[in-house]
């Protein structure tokens, strides 16, 4: 992957209460809010198939790395070698290019 940006889950977020009760886990829909937010791309018109490997716990850190290749995104979330999160995104044009 050519580039890394390092993200933190929220400590406290309104899905959290009901996403585990007394155990709560970062909701997959959340993870990938924050991904996008961290890219600075606009919303995705696609969201190609997505991956989830591990949970995510309120307030953890985790290492976002991620490839451009045209409109599309292909992304890993890392807490250091251990997978958490792959997929790809896909914009409306190549991301950073104003159309």
């Amino acid at each position: 992957m050519d580039h890394e940006r390092r993200i933190q889950a929220p400590l406290e977020h309104p899905s959290y209460i009901g996403h585990f009760p007394g155990n709560p886990i970062v909701p997959g829909v959340v993870l990938l809010d924050l991904v996008v937010e961290a890219l600075d791309c606009g919303p995705p018109r696609v969201l190609g198939n997505v991956k989830f490997h591990r949970a995510v716990k309120p307030g953890e850190a985790f290492t976002l790395r991620y490839q451009r290749s045209g409109p599309r995104l292909e992304f890993r979330c890392m807490d250091g070698e251990q997978l958490l999160v792959e997929g790809s995104l896909s914009f409306g044009t190549a991301p950073g290019v104003v159309a």
